[in-house]
């Protein structure tokens, strides 16, 4: 589908908007494990996002009006996998990356192991793809075992609840610089950044609002 500029920044703002939404939702049900789906249905938000933000970048800094289409969208729209695996990408400045014995800047891994960068997220994006299923369905395995839901051990959830949070916090900041930098109109992304706030405040283990 083509969208023009003007469509597309609104398509933008939809998703992230959306985006910081699920992780709301995902705040308010913590400590459930049905928040974990919503987690990961976040970055997949976030990812076609950053798709669309590839593709119109350069229109909306020249004011170039013409139609465009975003292919991503189209051959990848329905992989889950693929899109948070854009997320992770786009957004993502430090990596613990197999083969580096600590963890390292992603434009470094990007330079030397891109591969190993590239399996990396691929493996991520998958392990998250499985939890936000398991935050759903009871699932049969193949050995007869099965999972169910409210029974899940998500450790981590509170942390990727922020991580999240951040994410999209962070897509909108950068977005206001780059324009300030261009001394370019902007749509506003301060709402989707307010809507965010009260979970980022929490810190990344709950722990801020419970002392302040």
């Amino acid at each position: 589908m083509m969208l023009t500029p003007a469509a597309a920044r609104e398509f933008w703002l939809a998703l992230l908007d959306n985006a910081a939404r699920l992780i709301i939702d995902a705040d308010a049900l913590f400590p459930s494990p049905r928040a974990q789906s919503l987690v990961v249905l976040a970055q997949e938000e976030v990812g076609k996002a950053v798709w669309v933000y590839k593709a119109f970048w350069d229109a909306w800094n020249d004011s170039d009006g013409t139609p465009r289409e975003v292919p991503e969208l189209r051959k990848l729209g329905l992989n889950h996998v693929a899109k948070h695996m854009q997320a992770n990408n786009f957004l993502t400045a430090i990596v613990d990356v197999p083969g580096f014995s600590e963890s390292v800047e992603i434009e470094i891994a990007r330079e030397h192991a891109p591969d190993a960068l590239d399996a990396y997220f691929a493996f991520l994006a998958q392990e998250d793809n499985e939890a936000k299923k398991s935050g759903f369905y009871v699932d049969l395995k193949v050995n007869g075992s099965f999972t169910v839901p409210h029974e899940i051990d998500r450790p981590f959830l509170r942390f990727d609840i922020y991580r999240v949070a951040e994410m999209i916090h962070w897509f909108c900041v950068e977005d206001h610089l780059l324009a300030n930098l261009r001394s370019m109109p902007r749509s506003p992304t301060q709402q989707v950044e307010a809507m965010l706030e009260p979970v980022l405040a929490k810190g990344s283990d709950g722990l801020i609002s419970a002392c302040g």
